[in-house]
């Protein structure tokens, strides 16, 4: 799995804990199954077979449907049968780029008080995430209003 989870715990990071909900596999006979790596160690981590793992499956698909949707919107020849498509004032790629846009105020707000190195890390990998979405989504709309499509 290639998948890194940062701002872990010690536990967590030795695979003795889950990386969503932070049940001890140690004190508990949970099952459970890996999900992804440490990004300092490589090392692999892991969650809860239920939900857990179940919950980081469905996140993953949906950034998976994100990309696949922009990448088709970019003209990348990809198939998607998205309600994304919709006119300018829908809730569509406008409304999804006011919701990146949020979250990157929240994130700037919590960057400018926060001093440990693991949120940190945390904190600019979800600006980067929001910022680069809402610059592909900003990009598409300038792009339909240019040519009279929205």
């Amino acid at each position: 799995m290639d998948r890194y989870f940062w701002h872990l715990s010690k536990a967590q990071e030795e695979g003795q804990a889950c990386v969503l909900c932070g049940a001890n596999y140690r004190r508990m006979k949970i099952p459970s199954v890996e999900v992804g790596k440490v990004p300092e160690t490589e090392a692999p981590v892991y969650a809860c077979a239920e939900p857990c793992a179940e919950r980081i499956a469905a996140e993953a698909e949906s950034m998976a449907r994100e990309m696949r949707e922009a990448a088709a919107e970019m003209g990348a020849g990809w198939d998607t049968s998205a309600s994304d498509q919709g006119e300018l004032g829908e809730d569509g790629h406008f409304g999804s780029m006011l919701r990146d846009l949020r979250a990157l105020v929240g994130t700037e707000s919590l960057l400018a008080v926060t001093d440990d190195i693991d949120s940190l890390r945390f904190l600019l990998s979800i600006t980067a995430r929001h910022a680069e979405a809402a610059m592909i989504r900003a990009r598409l709309l300038l792009a339909r209003t240019m040519s009279g499509d929205g």
